[in-house]
């Protein structure tokens, strides 16, 4: 009987819950000494997560007369005569001897999610404290990638390197990169993270990289995401992550600069860098250059009522009402823009309003472009033979324009049922990684959406033939070089639409694929044979903890007896990338693929 693969990830976390709830409850005794250090070698230049941690607790508070939020404040290492911060061996036993849960963690992934460890009324739970070693064979500066939820704070070596409050959950996978000076021997890393009123929000990843690679990942991580809030008033903040000085500079619509300023030895961790004086700028959009280190990021801002924008270009929108497929995309993204405009703001969550406003600029900005005709990502619609109407997004460079190679990203789960409302829209840190990939490769993106929850094959192939159709007449795109790409779900049904139409693409591109179950549409596994000899490359990590390594291993086995042009890698990674820009590899086997064809 086919299972389908939501079900198999379904009893996988059941699994998974069963097996941790099992350890923290064993109640062995657990010593310092029994934590294996993270190992960082003399000449670091890869990233390193933290999959180790001693943990204590969760400790507990009173709801009723506690605000969740505030539980977060309250020490509870004081009362067992330790500082929060700095802990020894002596501490941990002292801790055991007093009934305190204290036990080990060792996952496959850096992305270590705490509520796996809590049993009993989640209510009164409120934080835990880790702890990492940390063993460099010499002194050396290093830079710590971090993202917490909902409140945190960092160590190391009894040092306070950063402290956050009032987070939801990971929005980003790398949200603060902190630099730090490793001693030659051990070093301890001391965590606290409390979940305030979510109850699964206790999410952590942590990793070590360094400098250069870690100035690297900021760079891509937060392309167009390092003002901390996009709609802005007299002033606003830049968050410039591992560099401690820089300038900044703001320019209008014809490119000259209106503002600015300069920051220098001052880690922007803490105390994010202001840029003032704004208010006597008219209203509208802006953007905005960060200059640190040999960083040049940019990000596009609003000034001003965002609510009055909406409303004139609502009315912009509504006297383009001619039934042309322009039309149709202007009416989606007006949707799209009132959907995010219509959704309040939490102040008790500043990172959570940061995030709705992030989104609230780029998809007005997007449809405030789309009026003027060059917009480089928008939605766009199609209809299919069945006479359904689809939305995607496409992005492609400005001076990309005619017989552009596109590559369809297909979406791995998405909960709901329209793409204007489903978080696949707002999911701007992958969407702009890949699309600045795109751009350096001489490629475009299309993200489909086939129906969200009610995704099928078979739409999604009627779908993908509609979206061809449209980009054909306006972008001259060349069918003969088509790309395909998707991740672990996303993986499965990219592979289901190659077997489906094999002459449809150049090349396919899969990242941990589940291949040997599925749906009623199909197990990849079983329908090799009709993948024809199109060029497949496949990666996948030993430490994915979602989708299994036999999956691509089993596949790539059964694709050698019949002879396909099946490529594999294999390396050490879990199902949690670091850097948004992981799917290089993928982009860079497309780009030579088109080259060769022409």
């Amino acid at each position: 009987m086919n299972r389908s693969p939501d079900y198999l990830l379904r009893i996988s976390l059941i699994l998974l819950i069963f097996n941790c709830c099992r350890q923290a409850g064993e109640g062995e005794t657990v010593t310092l000494s029994d934590l294996p250090p993270v190992q960082i070698p003399a000449a670091l230049d890869s990233v390193i997560g933290i999959r180790s941690w001693l943990a204590i607790g969760p400790f507990e508070f009173n709801p009723r007369t506690t605000d969740p939020a505030l539980s977060f404040l309250k020490d509870d290492l004081k009362r067992y005569g330790i500082k929060e911060g700095l802990i020894d061996g002596k501490a941990v036993e002292k801790l055991q001897r007093r009934g305190i849960n204290t036990f080990l963690i060792n996952e496959s992934s850096p992305k270590i999610q705490l509520f796996n460890y809590v049993a009993g009324n989640k209510e009164k739970k409120s934080h835990f404290y880790l702890v990492a070693r940390i063993h460099s064979v010499k002194a050396q500066d290093a830079i710590l990638i971090f993202d917490g939820s909902n409140s945190y704070a960092l160590w190391l070596n009894g040092d306070k390197l950063v402290e956050e409050r009032g987070k939801y959950n990971t929005n980003k996978t790398g949200d603060r990169f902190v630099n730090i000076t490793l001693h030659e021997g051990e070093n301890l890393l001391f965590l606290k993270i409390n979940r305030s009123s979510n109850l699964r929000s206790w999410d952590l990843i942590c990793a070590i990289a360094s400098c250069r690679e870690g100035e690297r990942i900021f760079k891509v991580n937060y392309a167009g995401d390092f003002v901390v809030n996009p709609i802005v008033t007299d002033s606003f903040e830049v968050y410039a992550g591992p560099y401690p000085g820089g300038k900044v500079e703001v320019l209008d619509v014809e490119n000259r600069v209106v503002a600015g300023g300069s920051f220098d030895r001052q880690h922007t961790n803490g105390t994010p860098f202001a840029v003032s004086n704004l208010g006597g700028l008219a209203d509208g959009f802006y953007k905005v250059i960060l200059m640190a280190g040999d960083a040049k990021l940019e990000e596009t801002v609003y000034k001003g009522n965002y609510n009055e924008f909406v409303e004139q270009v609502k009315a912009s929108v509504a006297a383009i009402d001619d039934g042309s497929p322009y039309a149709r995309d202007l009416t989606v993204a007006m949707e799209r823009v009132n959907f995010l405009n219509s959704r309040p703001g939490d102040p008790k969550s500043p990172s959570e309003t940061r995030y709705l406003n992030r989104n609230r600029v780029f998809w007005g900005y997007s449809l405030f472009r789309m009026l003027a005709g060059d917009a480089s990502t928008k939605l766009m619609t199609c209809q299919d033979e069945d006479s359904n109407q689809g939305v995607f997004i496409f992005h492609a460079a400005k001076n990309l324009t005619q017989n552009i190679p596109p590559v369809f990203i297909i979406p791995f789960a998405l909960e709901g049922e329209s793409m204007v409302e489903d978080w696949y829209t707002s999911n701007l840190d992958q969407i702009e990684a890949d699309n600045a990939l795109a751009d350096h490769y001489g490629l475009a993106t299309v993200w489909i959406y086939a129906g969200g929850r009610n995704y099928s094959a078979v739409r999604a192939a009627k779908e993908i033939a509609a979206i061809l159709k449209r980009l054909q007449s306006e972008y001259g795109i060349d069918d003969r070089k088509l790309f395909i790409l998707g991740d672990s779900e996303g993986g499965r049904r990219a592979l289901i639409q190659l077997a489906a139409t094999p002459d449809r693409y150049a090349a396919c591109v899969v990242t941990a694929p589940l291949t040997l179950s599925g749906g009623n549409d199909g197990i990849p596994v079983s329908l090799l044979p009709q993948m024809g000899k199109i060029p497949l490359l496949i990666r996948h990590g030993t430490g994915d903890d979602v989708s299994p390594v036999e999956h691509s291993r089993r596949f790539y086995a059964e694709a050698q007896k019949y002879n396909l042009p099946v490529e594999y890698i294999e390396n050490e990674d879990s199902h949690v990338y670091i850097n948004r820009d992981y799917r290089r590899f993928a982009f860079e086997f497309f780009c030579k693929i088109a080259q060769n064809d022409e």
